[in-house]
């Protein structure tokens, strides 16, 4: 990019989102850096100015056609988004095997690092393993980027997809822990901030689906089924409108839990009918077998 376009495109994102260059910089690099960066008397590192772009809700790629990772850098988020892909298909051991890969090269960069906590973490939770270094592993990714952030009050904060990701596994560990009401407290303030961004990002879309698609499975819990009724349904609607449908049959199956327990069985097992045979089609089987075990056991359905 040259004459400045680059910076000129930063200060124009930046006021379209309403954010001041401090908030813009936080965690990132100094409000000084942003400044001259906005100047064009600075030119970012490749890692500030994608936590820069990401923050304000779009990417290099998404802007433009010319400006490139370093070999390094593409080798590191190609392998990292390989790990969170064998995570996502339930393959742990290969997932591991990139982290282990990882851990080194991620050590000299923080944002690197940032990815490498969060994949760390999904991990260890993935595998049952202990919570609480899960969890720190966790609270030192978010340090990262946001040292000053308050847990007890996000609703207000500016995030980038991967801070939202981590404060969304956050609040999984709390609900797994069983402090399911620092998890529902922390997942509503979330949603709140996610619904702010205005952004084309689709990670943010996604994120939104999980967060409410947690938030169903939280407020169930507690025994609130109301409020988890409409989470799910608020997780199906942004699930359908934003074509991010990959929860869709697991929203589909909590969607069915509830009906239940709020006494609606007919339109429960009609969920179920519907949906089992769609997870064995898309290759959920073990979730299949679940949705499959609670018709049995809760409904009496055999499918």
């Amino acid at each position: 990019m040259s004459d400045n376009r680059m910076g000129e495109m930063i200060r124009s994102l930046r006021k379209r989102a309403h954010m001041t260059q401090e908030e813009l910089a936080e965690g990132i690099c100094s409000p000084v850096s942003v400044s001259r960066i906005e100047n064009g008397t600075q030119m970012p590192s490749n890692s500030v100015l994608e936590a820069l772009l990401d923050r304000l809700g779009t990417s290099t790629y998404q802007i433009c056609n010319v400006y490139y990772q370093t070999d390094r850098q593409l080798a590191f988020d190609r392998e990292a988004d390989q790990a969170a892909e064998f995570l996502r298909a339930g393959r742990l051991p290969q997932a591991k095997e990139k982290l282990a890969v990882l851990e080194k090269t991620a050590m000299s960069d923080p944002v690197n690092m940032q990815y490498y906590l969060l994949l760390e973490a999904a991990v260890m939770l993935s595998e049952g393993a202990d919570r609480q270094k899960a969890m720190s592993s966790l609270h030192r990714a978010i340090a990262i980027t946001k040292p000053s952030l308050d847990l007890d009050d996000v609703r207000n904060a500016l995030l980038t997809v991967r801070e939202a990701n981590i404060l969304n596994l956050i609040a999984v560990l709390l609900f797994q822990s069983g402090e399911i009401r620092r998890a529902i407290h922390l997942g509503e303030d979330l949603y709140v901030s996610l619904k702010k961004h205005i952004s084309a990002v689709s990670g943010y879309r996604l994120l939104q689906v999980n967060v409410a698609f947690n938030l169903a499975q939280y407020m169930e819990k507690e025994h609130r089924y109301q409020e988890a009724f409409l989470y799910c349904q608020e997780a199906e609607d942004l699930s359908m409108n934003s074509q991010e449908q990959m929860l869709l049959p697991e929203i589909q199956f909590i969607k069915a839990k509830i009906l239940h327990l709020l006494g609606d069985d007919a339109e429960s097992s009609a969920i179920l009918k519907a949906v089992i045979p769609y997870m064995e089609l898309v290759k959920k089987s073990e979730f299949a077998a679940m949705a499959r075990d609670y018709a049995r056991k809760e409904l009496h359905l055999i499918i």
